[in-house]
């Protein structure tokens, strides 16, 4: 009785380290809009993986970051389109995927005002830099990527 007492404890208190282990790399995440949909449905509960570096984001990756860097405003869940060198004509770069015949002059943020990621939500018709959401997202604003 008392090793099996012993063995329920040990193995209650290693799920209990592994669970907050877990905690410390991954978390929950919100998603109100459908902006990402199909992909993400409005309303759903994502995993996100704590953000690793700049040179492990692959351009299409799902991102969570904080839109101008501002920390306060909530959290933005968009794919990373490209990424820009402050100063680049990032619409002419993506000719062709830009919404119809989009000029960098029309473009809020273009040219870049800084060096960052051009994200879009998946079923937005605009960039987020076209619109004005976000600057190009510096890699230092996001948060995590989306865990599937």
């Amino acid at each position: 009785m008392k090793r099996e007492l012993l063995i329920a404890g040990g193995g209650f208190v290693l799920i209990c380290g592994l669970l907050y282990g877990l905690s410390l790399v991954v978390a929950i995440h919100h998603v109100p809009t459908g902006s990402m949909e199909p992909t993400i449905e409005r309303d759903s509960r994502i995993v996100v993986s704590e953000w690793g570096s700049h040179e492990d984001l692959e351009s299409g990756e799902i991102i969570v970051f904080h839109a101008d860097g501002n920390e306060s405003d909530r959290l933005v869940v968009h794919r990373a389109v490209s990424y820009v060198s402050e100063g680049d004509d990032w619409v002419a770069a993506l000719e062709g995927n830009t919404t119809g015949s989009l000029t960098c002059a029309e473009a809020v943020h273009c040219p870049a005002p800084n060096e960052g990621y051009i994200t879009k939500g998946d079923s937005n018709p605009s960039y987020d830099q076209e619109t004005g959401l976000s600057r190009p997202v510096e890699p230092q604003w996001i948060t995590g990527t989306y865990w599937r």
